[in-house]
């Protein structure tokens, strides 16, 4: 049995990098850029206005009071999208938010200051060179850096990438990660009661749906009963290099067949056993044809954490990515850890009225309790050498939802950020 940083090392350094490939942007949402963008573009690429108004030349203005208005000709009207011709520095042009501004004008005047009587418009107030003038280049200059290799795209990258005329990116391209459930007693048959002592699958819907949500490729192998033949059968088929993720039959047990049936394959088994609660028997393996291997316990809460902290590491490698990072927040509530091994704790994280990270260990630490976990949105990490945390220390958590913002006086969730 090895430690957890043991394990990481040697996942980190089987990754690799994954192979770049050019999608369209709106492709890309929650993907990994492989390069480096720049802008081809400045912008705004043009002088544009910031208001609905009028633009004017600010020095014909330095005298405008209400005691002593200015009254201008309205030369012409400006909409968005026209190419307007020079104006007179005498007159003032009527313009929409966005349109072009036309030398000599150099300053916009929004409608609400302004009197309207026919042709002409009168103004009390002064206006000051630049007023309401978005210049080029003032958001995005030729050449910057607008994207970098690592970086996730957001629905906030894919705008800028918008703005820019980019319609194509280039992404880590991870390979296709297949989800199989092994044993006897689970169905996938959600229409109908369980019978006797099966159970619903819950595990394969979990990782399922947290590799989409990572925007990844996935692909639901079943589930294959505890028979190593058929387990075989299955792997072989999965020809391409993927990333395949099992849950059950890794323990000590006598239907626990995987371990074997992997070496049968020739498969190289880089480690199993790992030194943390739940989730100990977890595997990591790389079959000869260059897939990745993970097989993780059958309980579920085991099964969650082998696949945040052991494939997403993998996932994040291959995508150029650091490893995430811990935050710390203070505990609520004292705990004491029953043996020397990490331990991975649901918990609840939450911004405080001061702006502070608190957490609360959660009731419910059986591997087997999900009810808990999904009323959680993080995990409290001990690290080998803690036996007991008391309220009050710092703690490291990683987040698996959405942070809360949560009022002590009130016992509900106010609103959620990201």
């Amino acid at each position: 049995m090895i430690s957890y940083e043991e394990a990481l090392k040697i996942i980190t350094s089987q990754a690799g990098a994954a192979k770049a490939q050019q999608v369209p942007l709106m492709q890309a949402l929650g993907r990994i850029a492989a390069e480096d963008m720049i802008s081809p573009i400045q912008v705004p690429s043009f002088r544009n206005s910031a208001m609905d108004g009028f633009a004017v030349c600010a020095a014909q203005l330095a005298s405008a009071s209400e005691q002593s208005p200015v009254s201008l000709k309205i030369q012409a009207a400006i909409a968005a999208g026209d190419i307007a011709s020079v104006g007179q520095a005498e007159t003032a042009a009527q313009i929409m938010t966005g349109a072009f501004v036309p030398e000599p004008y150099d300053a916009i005047v929004p409608v609400e200051l302004v009197n309207i009587s026919g042709d002409r418009v009168t103004f009390i107030k002064p206006a000051r060179v630049g007023d309401h003038v978005r210049h080029p280049g003032e958001d995005v200059t030729k050449g910057q850096f607008v994207l970098h290799r690592g970086e996730t795209i957001t629905p906030e990258i894919i705008m800028l990438l918008s703005s820019l005329g980019i319609t194509e990116v280039v992404i880590a391209n991870v390979q296709r990660l297949h989800i199989l459930s092994t044993g006897n007693e689970i169905t996938d048959d959600y229409n109908k009661p369980v019978q006797g002592a099966q159970i619903y699958n819950s595990n394969a819907p979990y990782l399922m749906a947290t590799v989409q949500q990572q925007g990844l490729e996935v692909c639901y192998e079943g589930i294959v009963r505890d028979d190593p033949a058929l387990f075989e059968s299955k792997i072989v088929a999965i020809k391409e290099p993927a990333i395949i993720i099992s849950t059950g039959a890794v323990s000590k047990g006598v239907w626990d067949f995987i371990p074997e049936s992997l070496k049968n394959m020739g498969a190289t088994i880089h480690f199993h056993r790992v030194n943390i609660r739940p989730g100990k028997p977890v595997l990591f393996a790389a079959l000869p044809n260059g897939s990745f291997y993970f097989g993780l316990p059958g309980n579920p809460i085991s099964a969650a954490i082998g696949f945040t902290f052991f494939v997403m590491p993998l996932v994040r490698t291959l995508q150029g990515q650091p490893n995430t990072a811990p935050l710390m927040a203070t505990l609520e509530n004292s705990f004491t850890k029953k043996g020397d091994f990490r331990q991975f704790l649901k918990a609840s994280v939450w911004l405080d009225e001061t702006g502070s990270l608190r957490v609360q260990i959660s009731d419910g630490q059986e591997s087997f309790k999900i009810s808990p976990m999904a009323a959680n949105n993080a995990w409290v990490v001990l690290e080998e050498g803690a036996t007991q945390v008391k309220a009050g220390e710092h703690v490291p958590v990683m987040l698996y939802a959405a942070l809360k913002i949560t009022s002590r006086s009130e016992d509900k969730t106010l609103c959620q950020a990201a």
